[in-house]
């Protein structure tokens, strides 16, 4: 059997692509917008901007194709998500589609970050905090708004309002402790021309698998709300890698319980 291998050489089930690992100033960009936010400081706009070291990690390893990705603030976990693609699986940038929501809404900073009534409840009955000022202070009908906007929850508040005294003061420099890793599939075998209904489901069950062991606070499934990071870029990816590999292998031995079935059947 060929084996991949990672940086170290040590030897990668061929089941999983290399994973990509990339900092937040090398794709994003930042820049302020004038029109009024949902809070006082949600007057951001995450942009995809590649740099030339981005550019030459998109030429090497790309980041289109279906797969699971973990996102870092100084280097500890704080959210783990899936990409399915755009249209089918192998269209798409999970940078541009996930990764520039996931940093302007995580850090409350975004234009167009809302929080629903419930979570506003909550946040009043904490003790006092800076960002929770700030939304109880807000539009309550502007920031309770779901429909096209950055919709975030409880937990997320809590991360942000752990991390406020840095968010608060985001820039374009502080894009360089954002950092993302990326790990796919390879689409061969079973796996071979599925289309992006079929892959959907395997990729949220092996993120609820990975949710569950790392407990990363921004989460709906995780049981993490007081906003402690999760472990950090090396043992996230450990983990990620073992549970792909677990499900891809169920999945290519037809495992009764990882049939390839689409969500629409």
């Amino acid at each position: 059997m060929n084996y991949y291998h990672n940086i170290e050489g040590e030897q990668i089930s061929p089941m999983v692509l290399p994973t990509i690992s990339v900092r937040g100033d090398d794709l994003l960009a930042l820049r302020h917008t004038t029109a009024p936010g949902t809070h006082a400081l949600a007057n951001l706009r995450v942009d995809y901007r590649p740099t030339d070291t981005g550019e030459r990690a998109i030429a090497r390893d790309g980041h289109s194709g279906p797969g699971l990705y973990a996102c870092f603030w100084d280097r500890e976990l704080f959210y783990i998500g899936t990409f399915a693609g755009t249209g089918r699986p192998t269209n798409g940038n999970v940078a541009r589609e996930r990764w520039t929501r996931h940093v302007a809404g995580m850090t409350f900073r975004g234009h167009g970050v809302t929080i629903g009534e419930r979570a506003l409840h909550q946040i009043a009955e904490d003790a006092p905090s800076a960002l929770g000022a700030l939304l109880l202070e807000a539009d309550r009908a502007r920031l309770s708004k779901t429909a096209g906007m950055l919709q975030t929850q409880y937990a997320t508040f809590r991360f942000a309002s752990r991390h406020w005294d840095d968010f608060a003061l985001l820039d374009p420099a502080m894009l360089a402790r954002f950092a993302f890793v990326y790990l796919r599939p390879s689409l061969h075998g079973r796996l071979a021309g599925m289309d992006k209904a079929t892959l959907d489901p395997h990729l949220r069950a092996m993120e609820r698998g990975i949710v569950a062991l790392l407990d990363p606070p921004c989460n709906a499934a995780s049981t993490n709300r007081d906003g402690t990071p999760g472990p950090g870029i090396a043992d996230t990816e450990k983990t990620m890698r073992q549970v792909m590999d677990s499900h891809l292998a169920a999945v290519q031995s037809d495992h009764p319980d990882y049939q390839l079935r689409s969500r629409r059947s």
